[in-house]
């Protein structure tokens, strides 16, 4: 039976509502994704997550009437992450009938306590869920479902004549036990692995839409996510997809975590790395294109079994249909 699922969110959150309702739609079921606004306008995020979203804010009415009306016939509505309280009126209003679903998406802050936004929405919500990255650790009851990457897994092995070419993509030095993702120390090896000819960094100096970004990391043999917290994010599974060695720090929980939400029998291949560890990581790579190669297949091998999207996305169906 065919579903007619709307999601929606404050923001595009870096595509993860919109990649999930394209993945319905491909599965051949109706889904529209609607955020209430964009990044501002005036920020580096603006209008690089869109591509699978309609904007509520300042749209037409013919655009606000196709949100309402779908709002009116859905049998699943999915929050993401919070709703002002004019936006949960509004669908008491127009969506008495739709069962609804709850997803908690990564915290911009991480503070000395959590208090869980479901509650405070007022909603009939049938079911909880929180992204399966390092996020369950703060929400044990809720359950976890993966993040989806829409692309055809990709390999090419590097070759014995290539230097090793790494894509490190910055993040944000904001404070916290999960979010504390900047690594000055990574920062300094790669700049001199790069100096010293040892290492090829791509080094994107803005932010880049999600397609041009999957591009770049195609033709990259490894992609560094994050080696300080224990954790793996979205840059470790588009790794997978696109062939790469993939480095972080993630821990037996967050690998775990991985294989659970893929319903995997095998633990992803990352290679582990710290800031103590993370240059001669880089350099033992360097050095053995050979090992480069197994690794980036094992990569490959690993998304193409268990992380396609078209296999994933059908956790999100049986959940909805499984709704009381």
């Amino acid at each position: 039976m065919s579903l007619k699922v709307l999601h929606l969110s404050p923001t595009p959150l870096v595509a993860a509502p919109g990649k999930l309702s394209r993945a319905l739609r491909q599965a051949g079921h109706d889904s529209l994704c609607v955020a209430l606004n964009d990044y501002p306008k005036n920020g580096p995020l603006h209008g690089k997550f869109i591509d699978d979203v309609t904007l509520l804010a300042e749209a037409s009415s013919e655009v606000k009437d196709l949100v309402d009306g779908f709002a009116r016939a859905a049998d699943v509505i999915h929050i993401h992450n919070d709703l002002p309280a004019s936006t949960v009126q509004w669908l008491r209003e127009l969506s008495p009938r739709a069962r609804f679903v709850y997803q908690v998406h990564s915290p911009l802050r991480e503070g000395p306590l959590y208090f869980e936004r479901a509650p405070a929405l007022g909603l009939p919500i049938s079911r909880h869920l929180v992204v399966g990255q390092y996020q369950p650790r703060h929400y044990p009851d809720y359950l976890a479902v993966p993040n989806l990457v829409l692309d055809e897994p990709f390999l090419a092995p590097r070759r014995d004549d290539e230097p090793l070419r790494v894509l490190f993509s910055p993040t944000h030095s904001r404070t916290g036990r999960w979010n504390a993702k900047y690594s000055e120390r990574l920062e300094k090896v790669l700049r001199t692995l790069h100096d010293l000819k040892r290492v090829e960094i791509v080094w994107p100096t803005a932010p880049l839409s999600p397609s041009t970004l999957m591009a770049l990391r195609r033709t990259c043999h490894a992609s560094i996510d994050e080696i300080v917290t224990g954790a793996f994010h979205q840059v470790s599974i588009e790794g997978l997809c696109a062939g790469n060695v993939v480095i972080n720090r993630a821990d037996f929980f967050s690998k775990s975590m991985m294989a659970c939400c893929a319903r995997a029998p095998e633990l992803p291949p990352f290679v582990h790395a710290d800031e103590s560890s993370i240059e001669d990581v880089l350099i033992d790579l360097a050095l053995s294109p050979r090992r480069t190669a197994e690794l980036q297949a094992a990569s490959f091998r690993y998304f193409d079994a268990h992380l396609r999207a078209d296999r994933l996305v059908n956790r999100f169906v049986h959940i909805y249909e499984t709704l009381h």
